[in-house]
Formats: structure tokens, sequence, C-alpha cells
């Protein structure tokens, strides 16, 4: 089942990541280096905004799936309609502090070039409202995961992120350049909280509206205040380099960065889909007392999610500065592909307190990951912005893995054993450790196979076609257990006849 669960999370995250790798030389292609960039500076504008929200969704996940998993109906539908509420009104909010402050958000952060000013404005008074409605999408999409009915969930985020990047094209290949673009991406998400809406009304829970009670608020507010430090963190981790880099350096210098950061980023992410399912999982066991349970879930998701993050990062590495070439250009490569491998390691470290994270939350101890979380993000955004105005770029992404190597060391040595019933030791020896022993003495070998032969686009394939087969060999003998081979082969076989 939490396989199930996890593959059908991954497909909904993973279609739409394609989609947006392939519109991405498109996009740049129609609108120009300086326009993806202010493109994307607009979407990190908004996203900080996103400060506003105390995390609530991740709080209503946990109690849906608590309520819903002991047959609570009047609390489930309490705790959905106060995230409702909530959300709404945080739309409201959000949209109205754009349009409020928009021309000095422009004269701030978007410095005079080739798109006109009144373009810019304009799109960023579009985006106001998409912030309304984007608030309201992305809460109604986890009653599906909190429900665990990730093939429901995925099939709404792959149709409609699909749709958000093809539009996206479309609008900037008919001309109507920034504006434009935004305009459609709004239209997008409005159209996917509607097939929401639709969708939830058709699973068996109570709906009908009822005044959230003072227990209900109480128990969803006081977990979501320690998790809205998580919520902080991942504003600063995903818009503070950008909003930094572009106002040091402009949207020209920004596009460099973002393109391979977003390769990165959406391969990578993909493997975080699928260690999420645990947290409903995870919520529903501590609910039922059946902590017991939960040991030996965490250490195979902690092994196999490792094991899969080395191997995306080792593609990347592999296969970074030929997909850069063939993918946005020669240009790219100089400053990209160095981007790329930093930010690649930066991510893979900041992957392992993925799952520790979850869980922690799920147990209740929302406080220790936020804090680290909090911690994380503020002192990154202050090494970032030294590393760009010293060296670049480059700098900002080496910065990036500095910060990781430090928070995430003295995360993990502090919950294990502490607010996670599994000890630091453990973790290594029976999660981490095979994983990354079998993954770096295979792509060891690769970058010394790379190193030697001519560089190409064949050379490149058959670097990573090797490398593909080796890890598949070297996986099923020494990372997944037997019980766990023994399961792969049987669907084999299942599909094979």
């Amino acid at each position: 089942m939490l396989l199930r669960n996890s593959l059908w999370n991954m497909t909904g995250s993973a279609l739409p990541s394609i989609a947006a790798l392939v519109t991405v030389p498109l996009l740049i292609a129609a609108l120009g280096a300086e326009g993806y960039g202010i493109v994307t500076l607009l979407a990190s504008v908004i996203g900080y905004f996103g400060i506003l929200d105390v995390n609530l969704s991740a709080g209503s996940i946990k109690y849906l799936a608590e309520t819903h998993a002991s047959g609570d109906r009047k609390r489930f539908a309490e705790t959905f309609w106060f995230g409702v509420l909530f959300y709404s009104v945080l739309g409201l909010l959000g949209t109205s502090a754009v349009l409020l402050f928009s021309e000095s958000l422009v004269d701030y952060f978007f410095a005079p070039g080739n798109v006109a000013r009144d373009n810019v404005l304009l799109a960023l008074q579009i985006s106001a409202f998409g912030f309304a409605v984007t608030q309201i999408q992305n809460y109604l999409l986890v009653v599906p995961q909190a429900l665990q009915h990730y093939n429901r969930s995925a099939q709404s985020e792959a149709m409609f992120g699909i749709l958000f990047n093809v539009v996206s094209v479309g609008a900037a290949l008919a001309g109507g350049g920034v504006a434009g673009v935004m305009a459609a991406r709004v239209l997008v998400s409005l159209l996917n909280g509607i097939y929401l809406v639709w969708l939830i009304r058709r699973f068996d829970v109570n709906l009908a509206f009822c005044v959230p009670s003072r227990e209900t608020r109480s128990a969803l507010t006081s977990f979501s205040a320690y998790t809205y430090l998580s919520k902080l963190a991942a504003t600063f981790h995903q818009h503070g380099d950008k909003l930094i880099i572009g106002t040091l350096a402009g949207p020209i210098a920004l596009t460099y960065y973002t393109v391979p950061v977003t390769l990165a980023g959406r391969i990578l992410g993909l493997t975080y889909r699928l260690s999420s399912v645990i947290y409903p999982k995870a919520s529903e066991l501590a609910a039922s007392r059946r902590i017991d349970e939960l040991r030996p879930i965490y250490l195979a998701a902690t092994r196999h999610i490792a094991y899969l993050n080395l191997a995306a990062l080792g593609m990347i590495v592999l296969a970074g500065d030929e997909f850069l070439r063939r993918w946005v250009g020669e240009s790219f490569i100089p400053q990209g592909y160095p981007v790329l491998v930093l930010i690649t390691f930066a991510l893979l470290v900041d992957s392992l307190t993925n799952i520790p994270s979850l869980v922690n939350d799920a147990l209740g101890h929302p406080r220790v990951t936020g804090f680290f979380a909090f911690a994380r993000g503020i002192l990154g955004l202050v090494v970032v912005f030294i590393g760009a105005k010293m060296f670049g770029i480059v700098g900002a992404a080496a910065a990036h893995l500095l910060t990781a190597i430090l928070l995430t060391g003295l995360f993990l040595t502090y919950v294990h054993g502490r607010t996670l019933p599994i000890s630091f030791s453990e973790s290594v020896r029976r999660g981490w450790g095979p994983s990354f022993a079998v993954g770096i003495a295979i792509f060891c070998c690769m970058v010394a196979l790379k190193w030697f032969i001519p560089s190409g686009l064949a050379s490149t394939l058959v670097v990573v076609f090797v490398a593909i087969l080796f890890l598949s060999a070297a996986g099923l003998a020494f990372v997944v257990s037997s019980q766990e081979r023994s399961a792969i082969f049987k669907v084999v076989q299942r599909f094979q006849s």
C-alpha cells in the first residue's frame, strides 16, 4: 500500500516536471533570457507572500488522516472547513497586499530593461489574484492525500501540471509576453481548484459546513505554529536566493542560475514525493499507538530514498553538461554546469532530512523540525547573499551546499534517539549507510570512465546506460531486502504474464 501510494505521488509530480523541463527552452526562446528571468522573479516575489501562511495544511493532513482513521466524521468536517476558511482569508490578504504595493515592488526588484515596466506591473497584479487561487487549490489537494487517495491527487497534479506548462508556452508564443504567461497560469490554477472541489465531493466523508470548535482550532493552530517555521524556511529556500540574485545581478543572471537549479530541483523533487507518503501513514500509526510498526517502514524508506537520491545525483553529474548543451544551449554551460553540480549536492544533503522531518512531525514534534528548518533558512539567506555578492551565481550555489552540510548534520544527530524512536547509528547502519556505500562506489567508477572517453552525446549516453545497469543490479543485490526483492520479482513476473 505504501509503495503504491509512493509511486502514485511521484507520478503526480513526474509528468509536470518533464513538461516543465521540455518547455523551458521554448519559454526562453519566446520571452528571451530577460523575460524568463522576470517570470521567475515574479513567481519568487509572489511566493514570498506565502509567509502569511502558518502552514495549516501540514496540520490538516495529520488531523484529517487521524480523524478519518478513527471514524470521527464531525471532527473531520471541522478540520476541513477551518482550513478552507483560513486559506480563503489568507488569499484575500495576500492579494490585497500585492496589489497595494505592486508599484513599489516593481521599482525595487525589477531593474529597467527591454521588458516594459507597465507589462511587468500588469503581470505582478495578475499574479496577485493567482496567489489567492493557489492558496485554496493547494489546501484542497491535501484532502485526497490525507485520505491516502494518492491516485486521485496524482491525476489532478499531473493533468493540471502539464496544462500549466503548456499554456505558459502557448501564451508566450502567441505574443502575450510576461503578463500573458502569468494570466494563463492563473487560469489553470482556477480550473484546478474547481476540479478538486468536484473530486473531494465524491469521497465518502462528511463535508457538511460547520463552525470549527475551539478544540479543533486550538489543535490545528498549535501544531501549525511550529510547522510554520518549516514553512518559512521552505519559502526562504525556494525564493530567497532568486530574489537576491535578481536584485544583485539582474534577470539575465537569474536565468542562468534558475535553469540548472530547476533541472536539479525537478529531478530530486520526484524522490521527495516518494517519501512524503510516510507522513499520513506515520500519523495514523501514532494515533492508533502502533509505533512498533513504524521502525521497519522508516528504515526501509530511508534506505531506498537515499539510494534513489544518490542515483539522481549521479545522473545529473554524469550527464548535466551535455544535457544543458542540448536543452538550452552552449552558453549555459560555463556558469550553469558548476551551479548544477553544487546545487545537486546541496539538494542531496538536504534530502537526508526529508523522512526524519516527516516522521518527527507525525509523532507530534513539529517544534524541533521547525526550529532547525528556520535556522537553515535564515543562515542560508545570509550565506547565499555573501556568496552571490563575492562570487556571483556559483558562489550562491556553493553557499547552499555549505549551509546544507552544517544544518543537516546537526538535525540528524539531534532527532535520532530523542524525538525519533530510532538511534542515529541504526539509521546509518540500516538506512543511509548501505545505499551510500554502494552508490558512491559505482559513481566513482562512472566518473573515471567519463573522464577517459571522448566527450559528446554518444559517450554520455553510454556512460549513463552503464551506470543505470550497475545501479539497478547493485540496488537489487545490496540495498533492497530479500522480501522486497521477492516482491519486485513477483510484480515483474505478473507483467510478463
